[in-house]
Formats: structure tokens, C-alpha cells, sequence
């Protein structure tokens, strides 16, 4: 039996954030051995970030420097970043961090798939890689907010 390549996906923000990971992790089942948060012996990492305020931004940032510090170091292969600093600021940050194999927007799950040679298969309600404990999960209501409030991130 071919051994699985070890992938750790790391979710930094929201709830939000955690129901697209666990969506993402059960799409990885059976092609990739899914690490928690705190192995570091993952040959991919695909970091969730949030963009939304100043110090989750930081929190993203400093995640993904020091998941490019281990690819650098040949600890790990591949660095996906994903999530709501990606959408937001893709632009910024591939002109900034080298190394990351990847900048994903918050729809971009297909993508993230077709570049770790998974086939997609359709989302379904349910169909997720549960992280919380068995006796409560995340509900995810909505898909953003189509306001423009200047005040506000959410409209991305």
C-alpha cells in the first residue's frame, strides 16, 4: 500500500474558517493523513487565515513566515495559504513572502484540490472532517455579507 503524504491544515479565525477547514480535510480523506494543528511533522501545510482584524492578520502572517521558514529549512514540501488575508490581500502577499506554492480565496476550494491532485467532489451538507468534539460542530449559516459597510471586511 502506497503511504499517504502527511498534511497538516491550519485554521487561524473564525468558526467560519474552521467549517471550510473540516470541509477541505474531508476532501483530503483517503489521498493525505490528516495532522492536527501541533504535529509539525507535515510534508504539506495549508494555513486557513484571517484577514478581518489587525491582529488575526498578524497571527496569519507570522504563521505563514514560519511555515516558509520549515520549507526553506526542508521540514516541509508545499505551503497553501487559504482563507480571508488570502482573498483579501493575494496581490500583496505573493509580491512579499516567496516560497508559498499557493494563494487561495475563500471559493476557492476546487483549486486548492486540483493542486494537491485531488478530485473535487461536490460539497454536501455534513460532509466534513469534524475537529470539534464529537458532541458539538460548527454551523455555518452564510457565505459572507453583500453589504458594503466602510467600516467593514466581510464583503471581500
Amino acid at each position: 500500500m502506497k503511504r499517504l503524504k502527511k498534511i497538516n491544515v491550519i485554521t487561524l479565525g473564525c468558526s467560519k474558517n474552521l467549517v471550510d477547514s473540516e470541509v477541505l480535510m474531508r476532501q483530503l480523506d483517503n489521498r493525505y493523513e490528516i495532522l492536527s494543528d501541533s504535529d509539525k511533522d507535515a510534508e504539506i501545510v495549508v494555513i486557513n487565515t484571517c484577514g478581518f482584524i489587525g491582529d488575526a492578520k498578524e497571527e496569519s502572517i507570522d504563521m505563514i513566515l514560519s511555515a516558509v521558514e520549515a520549507k526553506k529549512a526542508g521540514k516541509i514540501e508545499k505551503v497553501l495559504v487559504t482563507g480571508c488575508l488570502s482573498e483579501r490581500y493575494k496581490k500583496e502577499l505573493s509580491g512579499e513572502i516567496d516560497h508559498v506554492d499557493g494563494f487561495y480565496g475563500v471559493n476557492d476550494l476546487p483549486k486548492i484540490l486540483k493542486d494537491l491532485d485531488v478530485d473535487y467532489k461536490k460539497e454536501l451538507i455534513g460532509e466534513r472532517h469534524l475537529t470539534t468534539p464529537s458532541h458539538f460542530a460548527y454551523l455555518k449559516v452564510s457565505e459572507g455579507c453583500d453589504r458594503s459597510c466602510a467600516f467593514c471586511a466581510i464583503p471581500l
